[in-house]
């Protein structure tokens, strides 16, 4: 009887002991700091993740503990990925509340090779209802003559942003990552548009770019399907710039545009889509070769002709049923 009393007593004291080191782990690191951290999940991240990079920066007590909460309480899968303002005065529970709400900016990917119309709806569908001071027509009216400048990378952008703020960080994120002086070097930006929706792999891009100096220097038509299909969408897309289906396969090469480069000898009058590193590097840096021609095959192949025989045989054996 004496054996099993102590073992009781025992029990309850490891439970008061477990009971307040757990407390010990939820409260603040420092209730007594002023300091306010910026910190920032990627989309990527896992909860794991997330907990160690909150303890190495000093914003929970026990890994361990924050691991468990985060599964007790069930939300582990509302985690929010963007910037938040965190302090190592908040307890574990008040940690969680903020990386579980609405973020102090948010991640945004743009694709290379989109038209800012693209990318005017993407931020509107990222801001949803959260932001009323991005309005996507500002952004399109204020983008008029930027189309090329609106670089293509992930960014990390306030929640608050205006048309106005969002493109200040594309314009300077392409000044500081494209090396382009512009407007001298507008001519190499608009080929490095057309590289972009025309060649897939950074293999061909040089290749295809070489191509297209070429073909300029030569006088000839460039003849690029893309400059087309964007000419094309301009005109048909204007009643639903933010809905509309853009780079759709190209059925009639013979479409009114000034983008028409089979109908217009030299370079579209704007760059076409916003390209990324790899094409205004291809267009910077053309790699020389003996082709004239190219083509692409639906899965994405491309083949390459000296002259408009090998051109045409290229166009039999790979693109005709």
């Amino acid at each position: 009887m004496k054996g099993i009393l102590i073992g009781l007593i025992l029990v309850v004291v490891a439970a008061l002991g477990g009971f307040w080191w757990w407390s010990q782990q939820i409260l603040p690191v420092d209730a007594a700091s002023q300091a306010k951290l910026a910190f920032v999940v990627s989309r990527d991240q896992t909860a794991s993740q997330i907990i160690q990079s909150l303890s190495g920066a000093g914003l929970i007590r026990s890994p361990l503990v924050a691991r468990i909460y985060l599964k007790i309480s069930g939300q582990e899968r509302k985690l929010q990925a963007g910037s938040f303002v965190l302090s190592p005065d908040m307890t574990l529970a008040q940690v969680y509340q903020v990386l579980t709400g609405p973020p102090a900016d948010v991640w945004v990917t743009i694709p290379e090779g989109w038209r800012r119309e693209q990318i005017a709806a993407r931020l509107q569908a990222t801001f949803g209802q959260t932001n009323q001071d991005f309005v996507a027509t500002d952004f399109l009216k204020a983008t008029a003559t930027l189309e090329g400048q609106l670089f293509p990378d992930t960014y990390l952008i306030p929640i608050s942003a205006t048309a106005e703020r969002v493109i200040q960080i594309m314009t300077a994120n392409f000044a500081a990552k494209a090396k382009l002086s512009l407007p001298a070097d507008s001519q190499t930006l608009i080929v490095a548009s057309l590289v972009e929706r025309e060649a897939l792999s950074d293999t061909d891009r040089p290749v295809i770019a070489g191509i297209l100096w070429k073909r300029l220097q030569a006088g000839w038509p460039l003849q690029v399907d893309a400059a087309v299909q964007y000419g094309r969408d301009s005109a048909i897309c204007k009643a639903a710039l933010l809905d509309c289906d853009y780079w759709k396969p190209l059925t009639d090469t013979k479409f009114a545009s000034p983008f028409n480069t089979y109908l217009h000898s030299g370079l579209p009058p704007a760059p076409i889509a916003n390209p990324g590193l790899s094409a205004i590097s291809a267009a910077a840096s053309p790699q020389t070769s003996p082709y004239w021609f190219y083509i692409h095959t639906p899965e994405g192949a491309v083949y390459y002709g000296r002259t408009v025989e090998e051109h045409n045989a290229n166009i039999d054996k790979y693109l005709l049923p």
